[in-house]
């Protein structure tokens, strides 16, 4: 068990973020684990579950059995992922469960006993919108890691992971263990890289994590994601382009999505890269293509950096009409977002088209 002083740490690290209300269809069913049901609200009955798993594991059964087909769904989602990570049935379901069980689950015909459940969507990372039992603590863990990471407070970001080392020790699921500590491990790669100026090692460790040509998961896509920033700062831009060239379009692929900001991220690195490669046009293809999915999915992620990255696209190609719409969309959208320096960089750039 963590000690006190571990739990009132992570207690006061959690009060510094902003934490989100709860979303309508989750609800808390034990301190350490709560689950997601991806089914329409009007058919969701709210649960409140205080005996234990077996109760829990018959409860949702009942409710994915409802309304005819919401089995099916489950199955053809479990289905499709196991084929984007090139998994068989035999080897998806190799140290979990009989080959039977997963062909009947993704035909729809069977809900198998949640710890079963459980290691089949950690193996494959399936969306949280999908049936998924999941430990609230590491997902609380995860949060603090990705906000710390986004606001570069790196000994916060040590002592979390700390933690995280603690809580891993925990976890009876050989699964979420070892996908939990390549998540920690990331991390490490990620403080080696901003904090130490290791670059090299934190190449290192990211490739004993995943490798290119094996890819497939949200975790593994994150993880190269990293690899090829890495890259792109110390101006290897060719190893950066062979990253991206990959993983967006394995994102692209991809149906359900836990994160929406992983394809603009992922795009927009990749844009910079064949920017810094002085592939302007295959930049402006993709960078459109972003700036299209970020309209029609109403985010604001990275929007002002796009309509720039855009305007400079243009202004490269020797299109000052649309460069000049661009960069002034730029400047709106920073001002907007109280970005001085992207601000101050788009205006920058807008005054030299004049």
């Amino acid at each position: 068990m963590r000690s006190v002083r571990s739990s009132k740490l992570l207690f006061e690290l959690e009060t510094q973020i902003n934490r989100p209300k709860a979303m309508k269809n989750v609800e808390t069913i034990s301190p350490n684990l709560f689950f997601i049901i991806h089914i329409p609200p009007n058919n969701l009955s709210f649960l409140n579950i205080k005996h234990g798993s077996d109760i829990i594991y018959r409860i949702i059964r009942k409710i994915m059995t409802i309304g005819g087909g919401r089995m099916v769904e489950i199955g053809e989602k479990i289905s499709y992922f196991r084929k984007a990570k090139g998994l068989s049935i035999r080897e998806l379901s190799k140290d979990i469960c009989d080959e039977s069980t997963i062909y009947r689950l993704e035909k729809g015909k069977q809900m198998p006993r949640l710890e079963i459940l459980n290691d089949i969507c950690l193996k494959l990372e399936i969306s949280f919108n999908t049936l998924f039992p999941f430990n609230k603590e590491v997902e609380d863990l995860k949060k603090l890691c990705r906000e710390f990471t986004y606001q570069e407070d790196f000994l916060s970001l040590e002592i979390t992971l700390d933690a995280c080392y603690e809580v891993l020790e925990e976890i009876k699921s050989v699964y979420a263990r070892v996908e939990f500590h390549r998540f920690i491990q990331w991390h490490h790669a990620i403080l080696l890289h901003k904090r130490d100026k290791q670059d090299t090692a934190a190449i290192n460790l990211l490739d004993s994590l995943v490798k290119l040509n094996h890819c497939g998961s949200e975790l593994d896509i994150n993880i190269l994601n990293s690899k090829g920033l890495i890259y792109l700062s110390i101006n290897n831009n060719v190893e950066a382009h062979k990253i991206y060239e990959v993983i967006y379009k394995k994102i692209k692929r991809y149906q359900y999505t836990q994160d929406y900001t992983l394809l603009p991220r992922v795009g927009y690195n990749h844009a910079s890269a064949l920017y810094k490669l002085k592939k302007y046009e295959e930049a402006l293809k993709i960078a459109l293509e972003l700036l299209y999915y970020s309209e029609s999915n109403q985010l604001l992620y990275q929007l002002g950096e796009l309509h720039h990255m855009i305007g400079l696209l243009y202004k490269k190609l020797n299109s000052s009409e649309e460069a000049n719409e661009f960069l002034n969309k730029a400047i709106l959208i920073f001002s907007f977002t109280h970005n001085m320096m992207g601000k101050e960089k788009a205006t920058r750039h807008l005054n030299s088209l004049l």
